[in-house]
C-alpha cells in the first residue's frame, strides 16, 4: 500500500443537484417525494439539497454501505456505479469475444441466503435486461436474477427480508404506503416500512 502524500487535498466534488440525480439513477426514483422516501426523510430535506446545492455526504456514505456503490462515481461522476471485478472476457471457438460476469449464486436456506458459488453471465444479457448489480437465487428447478437496485416494491417478485428472514415473494403496491405480500396463495397486507426489499427479479431461468 502506497503511503499517503500530505495534506490530503479535497477532490473537485459535482454539485449537490447532481449527486441528488446519481441517488435517483441508483435508486431507481425519480422524483424528491421517492427519493426522501427511499431513506426515511421529509421531502423537505431533498428540496433544501436541490435548492442550496448541497452534497448529502451522509446518504451517499449510508447508500455505499447498503448496495457498495462507488463513491467515486456518486460524488465525482467518474468510474462506474458499481465496480466489476468479477468480469472477464471469453473467446468463443469463433473466435467471438464475450464478456462474462460471475455473479455470486445462493440457495435460501431456513430463511438465510447460503453461498453456492457463482453464476456466469453473458454481460450483453445483463444490459439488455437493464441491471448491472445482480445475485442469483438457485431453486428447485428455476434460477433466478435478482435486480439489487431495485430496493423500493411496486409490482412484481421480490427478495425481501422480514424480521431477518429472506423469502422471494409477489408484491402489489397499495395506496397508502401499504404492500400486499402473496405466500403461498394466500395474500397479506402490511406496511412498506415493514419489508425491506433486497432486490426484484430481472429474469427466472427455468429448468425443461
Amino acid at each position: 500500500m502506497e503511503s499517503c502524500q500530505f495534506p490530503v487535498r479535497p477532490p473537485e466534488y459535482v454539485g449537490g443537484k447532481e449527486v441528488i440525480e446519481r441517488l435517483m439513477q441508483a435508486t431507481n426514483t425519480s422524483s424528491n417525494q421517492a427519493l426522501a422516501d427511499a431513506f426515511g426523510l421529509p421531502k423537505s430535506t431533498v428540496g433544501t439539497w436541490r435548492h442550496r446545492n448541497l452534497v448529502p455526504y451522509e446518504i451517499v456514505i449510508r447508500l455505499h454501505l447498503e448496495t457498495g456503490i462507488s463513491i467515486r462515481w456518486l460524488t465525482l461522476g467518474e468510474g462506474e456505479p458499481y465496480e466489476s471485478p468479477n468480469e472477464h472476457t471469453h473467446i468463443s471457438k469463433k473466435n467471438e469475444a464475450k464478456i462474462i460476469f460471475d455473479a455470486d449464486c445462493f440457495r435460501i436456506e431456513e430463511g438465510k441466503l447460503v453461498k453456492q458459488g457463482t453464476l456466469a453471465l453473458d454481460k450483453a444479457v445483463l444490459e439488455e435486461l437493464g441491471v448491472v448489480n445482480v445475485l442469483a437465487l438457485k431453486g428447485e428447478s428455476v434460477t433466478y436474477l435478482v435486480n439489487k437496485e431495485s430496493s423500493q416494491a411496486v409490482s412484481g417478485t421480490y427478495l425481501v427480508d422480514m424480521d431477518g428472514l429472506l423469502s422471494l415473494n409477489e408484491i402489489q403496491r397499495l395506496p397508502g404506503k401499504k404492500l400486499a405480500i402473496s405466500f403461498n396463495g394466500s395474500t397479506l397486507t402490511v406496511e412498506e416500512d415493514e419489508v425491506k426489499v433486497v432486490g426484484r427479479v430481472a429474469l427466472a431461468m427455468e429448468k425443461k
